[in-house]
């Protein structure tokens, strides 16, 4: 698991993004770029919620053009999940 900085994205950049069923864009900050095999995915929080103690995370998968997919395989979520946790977990016990 790498953190790589993409042309178009990088961890701290504010994206506006529209949700499905919503005709208005919402900015997300992307927090964390990690791949998995031969995807990258992006780690994204409501801009709203960021000062929140609790706050929404979004992953969606990127394909190395201006298009980020949503993950809609259980399988790959899950993948994606448990390497966002553990990236999580490396990152508190770096904190103590």
């Amino acid at each position: 698991m790498s953190e790589e900085v993409f042309e178009e994205f990088e961890v701290g950049d504010v994206i506006a993004l529209t949700e499905e069923g919503s005709d208005d864009p919402r900015d997300f900050r992307i927090m964390y770029i990690f791949d998995i095999e031969d995807r990258s995915y992006l780690v994204l929080v409501p801009v709203d919620q960021e000062e929140e103690e609790e706050y929404e995370v979004h992953f969606l998968r990127y394909d190395g053009t201006d298009m980020l997919q949503p993950i809609e395989d259980d399988e790959e979520w899950e993948q994606v999940e448990a390497t966002f946790e553990t990236l999580i977990t490396d990152l508190e016990k770096e904190d103590l």
